[in-house]
């Protein structure tokens, strides 16, 4: 057996299953650091394929609250809420504590 061949085969032990190159696929948890105007709220974890950074925008539509903007940029997700700050900054915060 070529070295080559045992490194490679080897090389399993310290993948871990976490990411599989071949496909290219994620397997491990997102994590975003989520902010209401600037002001660092908690993080939302991904735990699925399913689940989506921008499910917090639903969330806060289906608690009554529309009159905001959101946007990623890398692993920070910010919500500039316009009228209503602090309720908004509250609900989100008991949402990513519960989830």
């Amino acid at each position: 057996m070529a070295y080559d061949d045992l490194f490679n085969m080897g090389r399993g032990r310290f993948d871990m299953g976490l990411f599989n190159a071949s496909t290219n696929s994620q397997l491990s948890h997102d994590r975003y650091d989520v902010y209401v105007n600037q002001d660092y709220i908690g993080q939302k974890y991904l735990l699925s394929a399913q689940e989506s950074v921008q499910d917090i925008d639903d969330f806060l539509r289906n608690e009554g609250y529309s009159n905001f903007q959101s946007y990623l940029d890398g692993d920070h997700y910010y919500i500039k809420a316009v009228n209503n700050e602090h309720d908004v900054a509250n609900v989100l915060k008991v949402y990513l504590q519960n989830r």
